[in-house]
């Protein structure tokens, strides 16, 4: 059995993601499911890395559409967990803006529309990804896959106006929550290019940047790279920031009195 370059960067992202997957779920248990923690999101995208790596190796032996379909899919959705990873992120420091001053940077409606609007993304680019999964229909890809692209790079200029709306009122932050903004626009060029590399994939008919037979090399540099610098990223600041406690802002959760037990630290 011969395994490929392509093979080789599925190995690697399994090797990757299943740390990933530990650690996130182990984060989802501190911080909890809420999303203004975010990494309920990291742990479904390690997931679906995981999954669509696994369908690609088991083309090896097994080269089916089935196969072929299922692991296309799994890379489709990998945008939408991410952006929604860095605004759990953002709704947390909004969170504590709002604790320290009474107002909110930005109103929670915001990111409700936000996670909104990235789920209808990754559907319908699903659904178009899911229409026609025949060599032809991949080279030319349904209007809904298009569609999806673009609301994809909307919701990335949506996060990144959040952030600097956020970031104007960093001084406002409590001690230890400014690396969340950090991670934030650390993660923000990253999440760019791979928006940047899908827009390529299903707008420009070139070789290079095919799905079927495209350059693996691109694909590791504009993409596979570009997700592991954003989930080492956001891991790596949730291993460092305090525990929320189960009371939360009404904006953001319910109507509950918030604060003054909003931060408490495990032992």
């Amino acid at each position: 059995m011969t395994v490929s370059y392509a093979n080789g960067i599925s190995i690697l992202q399994l090797i990757v993601y299943f740390p990933s997957l530990i650690l996130s779920a182990f984060l989802v248990y501190r911080h909890g499911f809420r999303t203004n923690s975010g990494y309920i999101f990291l742990t479904t995208f390690a997931l679906a890395r995981i999954v669509g790596a696994c369908c690609e190796l088991a083309t090896i032996s097994n080269p089916s559409t089935n196969l072929f379909t299922a692991a296309a899919i799994c890379s489709s959705v990998g945008l939408s967990p991410l952006m929604l990873a860095c605004t759990g992120l953002l709704s947390r420091a909004n969170l504590s803006i709002e604790h320290t001053t009474s107002r909110p940077a930005l109103p929670a409606m915001i990111f409700r529309a936000f996670r909104l609007l990235t789920v209808v993304a990754m559907a319908i680019a699903i659904a178009g990804i899911a229409s026609n999964m025949t060599a032809e229909g991949l080279a030319h890809p349904d209007i809904k896959t298009k569609i999806g692209m673009i609301l994809y790079l909307v919701c990335w200029a949506v996060m990144v106006l959040m952030l600097l709306v956020i970031a104007v009122k960093r001084s406002s932050l409590e001690r230890g929550e400014g690396r969340t903004l950090l991670a934030v626009a650390i993660s923000s060029p990253f999440i760019l290019v791979r928006v940047i590399y899908a827009f390529l994939i299903w707008f420009l008919h070139d070789s290079t940047f095919s799905i079927l037979n495209g350059s693996e090399t691109v694909a590791l540099v504009m993409s596979v790279l570009e997700e592991f610098a954003v989930v080492i990223t956001c891991l790596g600041v949730g291993m460092t920031l305090r525990v929320r406690g189960k009371q939360v802002n009404r904006g953001e959760e319910a109507a509950m009195p918030a604060y003054p037990q909003q931060w408490t630290s495990k032992p």
